[in-house]
C-alpha cells in the first residue's frame, strides 16, 4: 500500500500503520488547506490577482485530496497532493521572480513529505516533475518564455512562506530521525529473534532426529507422484519388515512389490486422490515382511509444496504398526460372525422338522463364519462285527478345496485312539472338543496330513442323549486358525444345538413308534380300556374289550360320560375314585363295582392315568375283571382262616411244653451241682438258647402267618409318622451300635396297614444296625426319591454289603448270609411279604463287600 522506503518501521500492510499514515496525511491536507487559504487573503489585499487566481486554483485539488484521505485512498492522495503543490509553486514562481522565487524552497519539502507516503515508482516520477518544474524557471527565464519580476523587499508573504518551509522541514526530518531510529531498534529486535529462531530450529531437528530415530513409528519421504518413490525411510522399516532402509529406497517402486495384491489397487486410488487434491489422508494395507509373513500398517501422510508452487513436490508421511489392532478387530468380527451363524442355526433346526434337510446350509454358514476351508460331519454307527465305526455324512468345501464326502478313507472307520494322536479319540469320547496341528503332532501331521497341505483341525463331539454320536469338524488348509475360547464355546453350541435337534427329532420318531404301538395295543388287548376328557368326563374312545365287557358299543359310549352310561356300579365307588385321582393324579387297581348294559354288576380293578392328547389332557381307564377271582379269593381266604387256625394252635401247644422245659432246667441246674458243674453249665446254656430260638422261630412264624390280613383299616399317613413309631422300636439297638440315622425331610404320605408299615421300617432299621461291622461312623439314611408318578423309599447304611449273587436270595424264608448272627432269617422276608400286600415291590442294591447296602421299595400314596 505504501512506498519500499516507508519509515514506520513495521509492516506497512498492517492496520496500525494504515491508520497512521492516514492520520499524517489528513494533519498535512488540513496544514496545506489553511496555509494556501493565509496566502490567498494576503493575495487579494496586496491586489495580486493572478497569484490570488493560481492560489484559489490550487485549493480545489488539494479538497479533493482531503476527501481522498477521509475515504482511505492513500496513494490517490499522496499524487494529487504532490502534483498540485509542485504545480502551484512552480506557477507562482512563474508569475514572481522565477528561479530565485522563495516559494521555491518548497519543492524538497514537498518530495520529503511524499516519499512517505507514495510508491518507490510514483515517487520517482514526482521527483522528475520537480526537476523540471526547475528546469522550466531556469531555462523558460532564459529563452524569454516568461519574464520574472524583480526582488521587491521582503514581505509577509516571503515570511510566510520561508517560515512554513522551515516548520514543515524540522518537522518532518525529526519523523525521519525517530523512525530510522525505531527501525534499527526493530531490526536489532528482528536479528535476535532470527539467531533465536535458529537455535530453536536447531534443537528441534535435533530432537525430531532422535524422536525418528528412536520411536517405532516409520517415517519416510516420497516423491510425489503415482510411483510413490522412495527418497527416505527411517531405520524402524526393518524392525516393521525386516529389510533395512537402503532396501526400501534403492528400488524407486519397492515399496508396492510389498502391498498384498488385496490392498493395492485401494492404494494407488487414494494416492492418486491424495496427489490431486492435496488433503490430509490415511490409509490401512498389509505389507509382506522378509519372512512372509503379512503385516497392517497405518499410513498417515501430507503433501509438501514450496511457496508460489502449484504443484506438489514430496510427500512426506508415517507407517504404524496396527497388526495387533487389525488382528483383534479379526477376531472380535469372526467371534461375532461365529456367534451369529450359531443363532441363525439354531434356528433353522427350530422350524425343521428333519435336521438332516437343514445340515448342509448349517454347514455352510459356519464354515464362511470361520472362515474355515472344509467343515464336515461324522455319524458313529455299529459295524457288522459289533465294533462302533464312523462315517463322513455330510460336508461344505469352500471355493478351491476338494470334496472328501466320497473318500472312502471316510467311510466306515473304526473308533479307536489313533497312534500319533491319542488324544483325539479320548477328548472327543469323554465329550470334549480336540485341536490338532503340525506343531501339536509333527510326526503324524507330516505322514497324513502334509501331503493334503492341512493346516489345523478342530473336531466338535456331538453327544445325543449323553451318547457320543459323532463330530463336526473344521479343517483348514490356508492358515493355523487361532480359535478363541469364546468361538470354541460357540462352536461347541452349534454341535448343541445339532444334538438336541437330532434328540427332538428322535424323541418325535419314538413319539409316533409310541402312538402307533399305544392305538394298536388300545384296540386290540383283551383288556378292556377308556379314554375321557378330564375336564368334563366325556368319553373319547373304547376299545373292543371294553365293547366286549359292558355291552355297550363304540358308538354308544363315545360322546357321553360314565354316569349317562350308568356304568358305575355306585355312586359312593366312583366319588371315592375321583377324590383319589384328584390327590394322586394316579389310581393303581382300585377294586369297584361296575355295570354291564344288561344291569349285571360286576367287580373290577379300575386304574387310572392322566394322559395328554393333542395338547388336551385326558384319563385313560384300564379294568380288569376280577368277577370269578373275587370268589375264588373268597374261598381261598376261607381255607386261609383255617390254616391260620392250626398254625396259631400248633404255635400256642408247642408254647406250653418249651415253657415247662426251661422252668425244669432251672431245677436240674441245682440237681446235678455236685458233678461236673461246668459241663452241665455249658449243656444248660446250649439247652437255653434253643430254647429261646425256638420261641422267636414260632414267633415269627405266627406272624409270617398273619401277613394277607389287615390289622388296622387302610389310611393314609404320612411316612415320616411310621418312621419315626420304627425308630423308637429299635432305639436300644441303635444306641447299643452307636449308629446314626439321617431321615430325609418333606417325606410323601403313604397308603395302608399303619402296624405292618412300621414293621417294615423297624426290620430294615434294626438289620442295617446289626449288620454295620466294624464301620467307625456307623450312618443309616431314610428317604425318598420321586419320579414321574412313582414314589421310591429307601433304607441305606454303610455297613458291610451284600454280595451281587445274594442280592435275591436275602429275601427267601430261613435264609441267613451268615449263620453265627441272631435272628432266624424270617425278618427279611416278612419285610417282603407286607411289601407285597401292600402292592408295592422291594429289591436291594449294594456294590458289594464293606460298601454298605440300600434296601428300597414302593408303596400307594
Amino acid at each position: 500500500m505504501y512506498s519500499d522506503e516507508a519509515m514506520h518501521g513495521q509492516d506497512i500492510n498492517s492496520p496500525e500503520a494504515a491508520r497512521t499514515i492516514r492520520s499524517v496525511l489528513y494533519s498535512i491536507n488540513l496544514v496545506v488547506v489553511a496555509y494556501l487559504s493565509i496566502l490567498l487573503i494576503l493575495y487579494i489585499q496586496n491586489g495580486q490577482v493572478t497569484e490570488s487566481l493560481i492560489t484559489a486554483l490550487s485549493l480545489i485539488p488539494i479538497l479533493a485530496a482531503l476527501e481522498l484521505t477521509r475515504r482511505g485512498k492513500i496513494q490517490s492522495v499522496g499524487g494529487v497532493l504532490a502534483v498540485a503543490l509542485l504545480v502551484m509553486v512552480t506557477a507562482l514562481a512563474t508569475t514572481g521572480q522565477g528561479i530565485h522565487d522563495i516559494g521555491i524552497m518548497a519543492y524538497p519539502s514537498i518530495l520529503l513529505i511524499i516519499s512517505l507516503i507514495v510508491r518507490k515508482n510514483s515517487f520517482i516520477f514526482l521527483t522528475a516533475l520537480a526537476i523540471l518544474c526547475t528546469a522550466w524557471l531556469i531555462f523558460g527565464e532564459e529563452y524569454g518564455f516568461f519574464r520574472p519580476t524583480a526582488p521587491a523587499f521582503p514581505r509577509m508573504i516571503d515570511f510566510l512562506i520561508v517560515g512554513g518551509v522551515l516548520l514543515v522541514n524540522a518537522y518532518f526530518i525529526r519523523l525521519v530521525s525517530n523512525t530510522l531510529h525505531k527501525s534499527l531498534v526493530q531490526r536489532s529486535e528482528d536479528l535476535q529473534k532470527r539467531l533465536n529462531a535458529e537455535t530453536a530450529l536447531r534443537e528441534a531437528a535435533t530432537t525430531y532426529r532422535a524422536m525418528v530415530e528412536q520411536t517405532k513409528v516409520v517415517t519416510y519421504r516420497d516423491i510425489a507422484d503415482l510411483k510413490g518413490s522412495s527418497l527416505f525411510v527411517s531405520p524402524q522399516i526393518e524392525n516393521l519388515i525386516g529389510y533395512t532402509p537402503e532396501e526400501w529406497t534403492i528400488t524407486p517402486e519397492f515399496w508396492k512389490s510389498l502391498v498384498h495384491p488385496d490392498d493395492l489397487p485401494n492404494v494407488m486410488s487414494s494416492l492418486e486422490k491424495f496427489i490431486a487434491t492435496g488433503k490430509n489422508t490415511f490409509s490401512e494395507y498389509r505389507l509382506r515382511t522378509k519372512d512372509e509373513q503379512w503385516v497392517w500398517v497405518r499410513d498417515e501422510s501430507a503433501l509438501i509444496m514450496d511457496e508460489g508452487e502449484a504443484s506438489p513436490h514430496f510427500i512426506y508421511g508415517v507407517l504404524i504398526d496396527i497388526t495387533e489392532q487389525k488382528n483383534a478387530e479379526h477376531a472380535l468380527k469372526q467371534r461375532e460372525a461365529v456367534l451369529s451363524a450359531v443363532a441363525k442355526t439354531a434356528q433353522l433346526l427350530l422350524k425343521a422338522r428333519n435336521w438332516r434337510t437343514q445340515i448342509n446350509e448349517i454347514l455352510k454358514l459356519l464354515g464362511e463364519a470361520t472362515s474355515a476351508s472344509h467343515v464336515y460331519v461324522f455319524e458313529n454307527h455299529p459295524g457288522p462285527d459289533g465294533n462302533m465305526l464312523s462315517s463322513q455324512r455330510y460336508e461344505w468345501a469352500a471355493k478351491g478345496i476338494q470334496s472328501e464326502l466320497d473318500n472312502p478313507d471316510y467311510q466306515n472307520t473304526r473308533l479307536h485312539p489313533i497312534p500319533g494322536i491319542e488324544d483325539w479319540f479320548n477328548s472327543l469320547s469323554s465329550g470334549k472338543y480336540f485341536y490338532g496341528s503340525a506343531q501339536q503332532h509333527p510326526e503324524y501331521w507330516e505322514k497324513f496330513f502334509e501331503l493334503k497341505g492341512l493346516k489345523t483341525i478342530l473336531d466338535v463331539p456331538i453327544l445325543v442323549n449323553g451318547k457320543w454320536w459323532g463330530i463336526i469338524g473344521f479343517d483348514d488348509f490356508v492358515n493355523e486358525l487361532p480359535w478363541s475360547q469364546a468361538e470354541t464355546d460357540a462352536l461347541l453350541a452349534a454341535a448343541g444345538n445339532i444334538a438336541t435337534a437330532i434328540e427332538r427329532q428322535l424323541a418325535d420318531e419314538e413319539l409316533r413308534d409310541s402312538e402307533n404301538k399305544f392305538h394298536l395295543t388300545f384296540h386290540q388287548t383283551f383288556v378292556p380300556m377308556v379314554i375321557s376328557r378330564k375336564n368334563d368326563s366325556v368319553i373319547l374312545d373304547v376299545n373292543l374289550a371294553f365293547c366286549k365287557a359292558t355291552g355297550y358299543s363304540q358308538e354308544e359310549a363315545i360322546g357321553k360320560t360314565g354316569r349317562e352310561l350308568n356304568i358305575w356300579g355306585s355312586s359312593e365307588g366312583r366319588d371315592l375314585l375321583m377324590d383319589m385321582l384328584k390327590k394322586k393324579g394316579v389310581v393303581n387297581e382300585f377294586k369297584i363295582d361296575f355295570r354291564t348294559r344288561d344291569g349285571e354288576t360286576r367287580t373290577g380293578l379300575l386304574s387310572v392315568v392322566e394322559v395328554q392328547i393333542a395338547a388336551e389332557k385326558c384319563l385313560l381307564y384300564t379294568v380288569f375283571d376280577i368277577s370269578e377271582i373275587e370268589q375264588l379269593v373268597n374261598e381261598l381266604k376261607s381255607k386261609n382262616d383255617e390254616l391260620q387256625a392250626f398254625t396259631y394252635t400248633v404255635s400256642h401247644d408247642l408254647k406250653a411244653p418249651l415253657v415247662t422245659i426251661s422252668g425244669f432246667m432251672g431245677y436240674l441246674d441245682q440237681d446235678i451241682k455236685k458233678g461236673d458243674t461246668e459241663r452241665i453249665a455249658k449243656d444248660i446254656q446250649r439247652i437255653n438258647d434253643a430254647i429261646a430260638k425256638m420261641q422267636r422261630l414260632f414267633n415269627e412264624l405266627l406272624e409270617l402267618s398273619r401277613i394277607g390280613r389287615m390289622t388296622n383299616p387302610p389310611e393314609t399317613i404320612p411316612f415320616i409318622e411310621v418312621v419315626n413309631e420304627a425308630l423308637g422300636l429299635v432305639e436300644g439297638r441303635l444306641e447299643e451300635k452307636q449308629v446314626k440315622v439321617k431321615v430325609e425331610a418333606d417325606l410323601p404320605s403313604i397308603f395302608g396297614d399303619r402296624a405292618r408299615l412300621v414293621q417294615v421300617i423297624q426290620n430294615l432299621v434294626d438289620n442295617a444296625a446289626k449288620f454295620m461291622g466294624d464301620q467307625k461312623n456307623p450312618l443309616i439314611e431314610i428317604g425318598a426319591n420321586r419320579s414321574g408318578n412313582e414314589c421310591v423309599f429307601y433304607v441305606r447304611d454303610n455297613g458291610i454289603g451284600i454280595a451281587p449273587e445274594f442280592h435275591e436270595r436275602v429275601f427267601g424264608l430261613f435264609n441267613k448270609l451268615d449263620a453265627a448272627t441272631e435272628g432266624t432269617g424270617i425278618g427279611l422276608a416278612l419285610v417282603k411279604r407286607i411289601i407285597d400286600y401292600h402292592g408295592g415291590r422291594i429289591w436291594v442294591e449294594s456294590q458289594g463287600l464293606g460298601k454298605g447296602t440300600t434296601f428300597l421299595f414302593t408303596l400307594p400314596h
